[in-house]
């Protein structure tokens, strides 16, 4: 049985390769989507090597996406930003 910080270090990982993928700032294109699918190909080693409950992977997944929006919200809502919001 894993654990949730397996869990979570799956999430993380298929975060950071869909982050790379849609950020080429410091690579090509072609070299983001290479990195973001060896980064992708980490993360469906460790779930398959760690057995890891679907449904386990599929509650951290929702949450890491309810953490997602809640940062973006904060950023946005902060008092730096809302000049630029409105």
């Amino acid at each position: 049985m894993t654990t949730q910080n397996t869990a979570q270090s799956v999430v993380f990982l298929e975060a950071l390769a869909r982050i790379v993928e849609n950020s080429p700032v410091t690579y090509s294109e072609d070299a983001a989507k290479e990195l973001a699918e060896s980064i992708r190909s980490m993360a469906e080693i460790v779930t398959k090597d760690a057995r890891i409950d679907p449904g386990l992977l599929d509650v951290t997944r929702q949450y890491a996406t309810l953490d997602w929006h809640n940062e973006i919200t904060a950023v946005l809502l902060a008092k730096e930003h809302r000049a630029s919001v409105h």
